[in-house]
């Protein structure tokens, strides 16, 4: 190995990986296991029908079941983290009795039933979905990691493409169900939007089921993919826990500032931006799906950069440097708050908010699951992704908590 590359996990130099003994000999571009693909296609489908919802809940919450704002912040906040507190328990229950397989299905069935259950107009059917969406995600959410764990056999140096590029499937359902989404919040036509979910969530179930026999898994004790195997694997427990403690961290404060794309950015979209564009008016839930469009624009970039920056940049730098830009996207609207309080201010302020907190957002969460499972033990991969989702989870919780601070 070069003087260069040896303080650098070996993905980030290919020359270095495929030199390696341990090394599977895969080189850092080939193709991904056709499991993979299919994980992603089931992940579209989740986020397709998630910010239909999503791009909604605050407009639904207040004029369908007759929240205040404030409440309907707070609410939709307690939800998200309902979702992504589930997954301790999930991603536990996957590691010790249940198959991730049949778990990722099940999910999938759970929430197309919650989707579906939002389709009615009466207020018990809000609490009937909520309990059937979060069973739901704790068991998807969770089983998609696992199985991305054991499709790669170990040291193999793709993790970090994988990860960026199931990013690029998680936002691009995000931005067909937030554009999806727009059309129907238009007319306030909220049985179509929610039978549209539950129908693409069922839609990804049926092509799951066809697809079966394409997720051929590692063993368990043989399962974990670990791309910073060389810089990992000399560490000590405690420096993991400690490692895996400043990622989970890393994780709430993100989860804090990306919470407020559903909440009060929605809410300065929908009130205090220009959204007039050659005559027409631009939904408010669009902008909710932007992000994820922003990501289908710079993830492959990122792809086609990261062995070069990483040569030059440790990941854990990378998602310090994460951080800093997810400051920066909320500095940015400073000016227009201050110099035009209650006025309507272009929509280029929200267009560069947006942009920052995707950049902080491929910085901060794919690279941070990658080193998370590298660091992870084999047994307890579910458990230590639940643990990160529960990250989210506290983020989410205190997003909603201070969007609802702003709106008072």
């Amino acid at each position: 190995m070069s003087t260069a590359c040896q303080d650098l996990p070996i993905s980030t130099c290919e020359p270095c990986a495929l030199l390696d003994p341990a090394s599977p000999r895969v080189p850092l571009r080939s193709r991904h296991p056709t499991g993979f693909y299919i994980v992603c296609l089931a992940v579209f489908c989740e986020r397709w029908a998630a910010y239909v919802l999503g791009s909604s809940v605050i407009l639904m919450l207040c004029q369908r079941y007759g929240y205040s704002r404030g409440d309907a912040l707070r609410m939709a906040g307690l939800i998200n983290a309902a979702s992504y507190l589930g997954t301790l328990p999930g991603g536990f229950a996957i590691d010790r009795i249940l198959d991730s397989r049949r778990s990722l299905g099940a999910g999938m069935v759970l929430l197309a039933l919650g989707y579906g259950a939002l389709t009615l107009s009466a207020s018990a059917a809000l609490w009937l979905s909520i309990p059937l969406l979060v069973f739901g995600h704790a068991l998807f959410k969770p089983s998609t990691q696992v199985l991305i764990a054991r499709l790669y056999s170990p040291n193999d140096v793709r993790l970090d493409a994988a990860q960026i590029a199931f990013y690029f499937a998680v936002n691009a359902g995000a931005a067909m169900g937030a554009g999806i989404a727009g059309f129907f919040m238009r007319s306030l036509e909220w049985r179509g939007a929610f039978a549209m979910a539950a129908a693409v969530m069922l839609a990804g179930r049926i092509g799951l089921a066809l697809s079966r026999d394409s997720l051929r898994l590692q063993p368990k004790s043989q399962a974990v993919p670990t791309p910073s195997s060389r810089a990992t694997n000399s560490l000590s427990r405690a420096q993991r826990i400690k490692a895996i403690g400043a990622l989970m961290l890393a994780t709430i404060i993100y989860t804090v500032g990306f919470g407020q794309v559903e909440g009060s950015l929605f809410l300065w979209a929908q009130e205090r931006t220009d959204r007039v564009l050659l005559g027409f008016e631009i939904p408010a839930a669009w902008f909710v799906g932007l992000p994820g469009l922003l990501v289908l624009v710079l993830a492959p970039v990122q792809l086609a950069l990261l062995p070069r920056i990483q040569r030059q940049i440790s990941t854990q730098r990378l998602i310090g440097w994460g951080m800093v830009v997810l400051a920066l996207a909320f500095a940015v609207l400073i000016p227009p708050a201050i110099l035009s309080p209650g006025h309507h201010v272009s929509m280029a302020w929200l267009i560069a908010c947006a942009t920052l907190l995707v950049i902080a957002e491929l910085l901060v969460a794919p690279l941070g699951l990658s080193m998370i499972l590298s660091l992870a033990p084999p047994r307890f991969v579910g458990l230590i992704v639940g643990c990160w989702y529960v990250a989210g989870a506290v983020g989410y919780w205190l997003a909603g908590e201070i969007g609802a601070a702003w709106v008072q």
